[in-house]
């Protein structure tokens, strides 16, 4: 009888092909997983040095320089109504005597 005449395949598949196809999919399948996991680390450093290591631009340098003026020294708001700007610490400070005064 032929094969045509039996209705289905009659011959064996090629296990050695299945198996070399299967490994060379496992083996893909490793690189890819390999590559998108260097990409990801790749573009993680990089977007860590942007956000926190890249230098601090003068702008900002300058913004903070006032801000510490403004934080750390004695000036006057209002000399009419005798309003004063103190220093943080000294503020504080005298935020701390002034709740133990009223116990």
């Amino acid at each position: 009888m032929s094969e045509k005449a039996a209705g289905f395949e009659t011959t064996e598949p090629r296990s050695g092909a299945i198996a070399l196809v299967g490994a060379g999919i496992v083996i893909l399948l490793a690189l890819v997983i390999v590559s998108v996991e260097a990409y990801y680390d790749r573009v993680r450093d990089q977007q860590i040095f942007v956000k926190q290591l890249q230098p601090v631009s003068e702008d900002l340098k300058a913004l903070r320089a006032r801000e510490d003026i403004d934080l750390n020294s004695y000036r006057y708001i209002d000399r009419a109504k005798g309003a004063v700007r103190l220093p943080i610490n000294r503020a504080m400070d005298l935020l701390v005597e002034e709740a133990h005064a009223k116990r």
